[in-house]
């Protein structure tokens, strides 16, 4: 059920078994579907090219490569003596691979507020630093300071589909004493900033040392326009608006999202869909229980309707026990693989990872392409798919660019069953064909035009095997398990693959025992057989603009380099996955393959 307003009393009475769990020797109460992290850092974790995961802490960085069991540490700081981080921070890993740290410098700290005296004095002072590590977190340069004055909490930093870096912020203000909120914005990356107009919430957001408009989280809306909810004491957050990217703030109004005087985490899934973590009231009408439980929903249409909330975890109040010792609040929200979340608090010791399938499934299509059963098809692959029986196979045309705004050039693929062989082609037209002379391995694939097909054992992918074949017919086969855990030296024993050139394209066709497919663990296919398939391309081409090319890992290239510069990369599918980023490994992007009579 989705509902207009987040209005849902924040009781434990229909959560079913809490699970008692216990972090850094406090027992909390978790919902079931929630398990603890294997660590007991705070955060914020952020993923890197090559899948490790990586920390910041006070003064240096973790980095795990077990996914999270197992921690190293790194240096942070050049000078440790004049930087630290306090609790509060935001940390991005860009699209280009940049990791940019925003903290609050902890020796410069100094606060002085007096009410009478107009509120912050003088000397009262938190700047705000950048630092960055264009090499996944192997170096960083030297810390930047983009912000004076006193700035209580940090909370979040977003990049915008154009590549902009928004960072949230605030300030303190006198006469009278209260906080204002603002952004930061950074088009190279995090090297340089400017700041956006600000929000001053006057008497609505009341005075004193945490009076105002503090804390803010945004994110990206489909629109374009950024959306920025603000922590007030009014029973809900503050929220406001930006058409241009993070410059300026406008139609500043109360949001209807009930909240309880804490800040709140919004974070842009993969999947396409908001998520929300923040603190409500356990008695919205008494106002009490403002930060023992910590709550989630999900939005697939941009905050107007939400999930039903649900409280992942509960630190409940016994007898003499006073609030701030039941704190679980100022979430950090990692998602460190598609769907699968890393929540920390900093007030409190919670740290569980949860599944977003689990709270809110996210739909599968149930597009199917029907592979025509032919016993006498008599394919010979030779690249050319000039056979009288591929006339008789259906055409899938519906290639797109789910994640880019063009149009796509024509792709077409066929598929043929018969008593012994699974065959396919594609017949694609590309007027820039990337193609490499000679592969070091069949990996090197993953920097060329390709057609590719996966195939999965089940809705999740837990087991699935895929086949990609690049213009010169070379094949690239290997199995997979969620979330691209793959294994190249898994091959379909007897597969047959082969290519041909078009005037502006090429053809590639191939074959794939069903004897394979039984090794695998599929069904036969045969009349009646579905399984579930993916249909793609790589739709690639030269970089000719003569500027200097920065090579780095990503989840595409596999941590390989290129001796010259990589192509420039372009994702083609014929059903939309609707995540945020190019990815094919994900379940959204499959349908179904039926052998049909």
């Amino acid at each position: 059920m989705l509902y207009t307003l987040l209005i849902t009393t924040a009781c434990v009475a229909g959560t079913p078994e809490w699970k008692e769990t216990e972090f850094s020797g406090k027992k909390l109460l978790l919902d079931p579907r929630c398990r603890p992290l294997s660590t007991s850092l705070l955060g914020p974790f952020v993923t890197l090219g090559d899948g490790s995961v990586l920390a910041v802490d006070d003064e240096r960085t973790m980095l795990s490569e077990d996914g999270g069991n197992t921690w190293s540490p790194r240096p942070l700081f050049r000078q440790p003596d004049k930087f630290r981080c306090r609790g509060e921070r935001a940390l991005l890993r860009t699209r280009d691979g940049a990791l940019i740290l925003a903290f609050l410098n902890s020796p410069e700290q100094v606060l002085r507020w007096d009410q009478a005296q107009g509120g912050p004095l003088p000397e009262c002072r938190l700047p705000v630093y950048i630092v960055r590590s264009p090499d996944d977190g192997r170096t960083w340069e030297e810390p930047q300071k983009i912000q004076d004055g006193y700035c209580g909490a940090l909370r979040t930093m977003i990049q915008l589909r154009s590549g902009r870096i928004v960072l949230g912020s605030q300030v303190a203000v006198a006469n009278p004493g209260r906080h204002v909120s603002f952004t930061c914005v950074s088009d190279d990356e995090g090297k340089t900033w400017k700041k956006s107009n600000v929000i001053d919430l006057g008497d609505y957001g009341g005075y004193g040392d945490h009076g105002g408009g503090i804390e803010p989280t945004l994110a990206q809306l489909k629109d374009g326009r950024l959306w920025m909810l603000i922590r007030t004491y009014r029973g809900c957050f503050t929220e406001a608006f930006s058409t241009d990217e993070g410059l300026t703030w406008t139609d500043i109004r109360p949001s209807k999202i009930e909240a309880s005087g804490s800040p709140g985490q919004l974070r842009r899934l993969q999947s396409g869909r908001l998520a929300l973590f923040w603190n409500r009231y356990i008695d919205p009408q008494k106002k009490t229980g403002r930060r023992e439980q910590l709550s989630i929903a999900f939005s697939e249409d941009d905050g107007a309707t939400w999930s039903e909330p649900a409280v992942v975890a509960y630190d409940p109040m016994q007898p003499g026990d006073t609030e701030p010792q039941h704190r679980l609040s100022y979430p950090y929200v990692c998602e460190r693989v598609p769907g699968e979340l890393w929540v920390s608090t900093m007030q409190g010791p919670a740290r569980i990872k949860l599944y977003e399938d689990d709270f809110f499934p996210r739909r599968l299509s149930e597009k199917t392409y029907p592979a025509r059963y032919l016993p006498d098809a008599g394919i010979r692959i030779d690249g050319r798919a000039d056979e009288a029986a591929w006339s008789k196979a259906a055409v899938e045309k519906g290639f797109a660019f789910p994640w880019k705004d063009a149009p796509a050039p024509p792709t077409e693929f066929r598929a043929l069953c018969d008593g012994e062989n699974f065959y396919f082609t594609f017949r694609i037209e590309d007027a820039d064909i990337f193609v490499l002379d000679t592969l070091r391995d069949e990996e090197d694939a993953v920097f060329e035009d390709r057609g590719e097909m996966y195939f999965s054992r089940d809705d999740k992918m837990t087991d699935y095997y895929c086949i990609e074949v690049d213009s010169k017919g070379r094949a690239f086969d290997y199995r997979g398990a969620y979330y691209r855990k793959l294994d190249p030296s898994c091959n379909m024993a007897g597969i047959e693959t082969a290519a041909s050139p078009l005037e502006q394209g090429y053809v590639v066709e191939g074959r794939l025992p069903l004897a394979g497919f039984e090794a695998l663990g599929f069904p036969r296919l045969k009349p009646g057989v579905k399984i579930r398939c993916g249909l793609y391309r790589a739709e690639f081409s030269h970089d000719r603009s003569g500027k200097p090319v920065l090579q780095r890992e990503s989840i595409h290239n596999r941590g390989r380099q290129l001796e010259g510069p990589p192509p420039i990369e372009a994702w083609m599918s014929w059903i939309d996955p609707k995540t945020e980023e190019p990815d094919f490994h994900v379940p959204t992007s499959l349908g179904w393959l039926e052998v049909v009579e």
